[in-house]
């Protein structure tokens, strides 16, 4: 009887988890995904695509006491394998455009990047730090141990303001600048590059599949 009893308790409590749907599953597709809003880095979410409805399922977990949840490896893992650096910005000035990992633009040495959920139209951002000897490769969206990090750009293109501008010289519009007013009174210039499914709009300044591309 008493056993029954905990496993009542035990269901309970993991359908409470599980309502609480942490990760938009709609919008990242199936996988395991980092909690954006959790900074211990021990919760993640599971999400399973069913065919017979054609929705996502989402489970919520929680790592053992004696690990944290690795993003870049989809799994949990002991924390001196990992560093929990996370920090989560709702900010309306937020760097994300769409769902993804960007480089994070405060970072001048391409040590970090930043998960980017949409979240009933609002983008949630989670900071992430990479494993010693690695960077953020913004175009394969890991941290790589050969990637040469640069936050410049080598073109005629410079910052005057702060904001997001599309890259005139790239026909594909596709690539655009991220222009960021350091403390100093400098401006911050970083490259992005659009998912593979958009293109920059220079009206709306976010990447977008409704936009034409029309260069000269």
């Amino acid at each position: 009887m008493a056993r029954k009893y905990v496993l009542s308790v035990v269901l309970v409590l993991l359908i409470s988890w599980e309502a609480y749907a942490a990760v938009n599953c709609t919008a990242t597709g199936a996988g395991r995904f980092a909690d954006p809003d959790d900074t211990t880095c021990k919760n993640y979410t599971l999400c399973v695509y069913s065919s017979s409805t054609g929705t996502y399922l989402s489970y919520d977990y929680v790592c053992p006491s004696t690990s944290v949840f690795n993003p870049s490896t989809s799994s949990c893992t002991a924390s001196t394998n990992y560093v929990c650096n996370v920090t989560t910005d709702t900010d309306t000035s937020s760097v994300c455009t769409a769902d993804g990992y960007i480089a994070d633009p405060s970072s001048t040495t391409c040590s970090s990047y930043i998960e980017c959920v949409d979240i009933n139209g609002t983008y949630s951002e989670t900071s992430y730090t990479c494993p010693d000897d690695t960077f953020f490769d913004p175009n394969t969206t890991l941290c790589e141990t050969d990637y040469n990090c640069t936050t410049t750009d080598t073109d005629t293109f410079s910052c005057t303001a702060a904001g997001r501008f599309a890259n005139t010289s790239d026909n594909t519009c596709q690539t655009y600048y991220f222009c960021v007013l350091a403390t100093d009174g400098t401006y911050l210039q970083y490259n992005y590059t659009c998912p593979s499914t958009s293109v920059f709009s220079p009206t709306a300044n976010v990447c977008t599949t409704t936009y034409t591309c029309t260069t000269t």
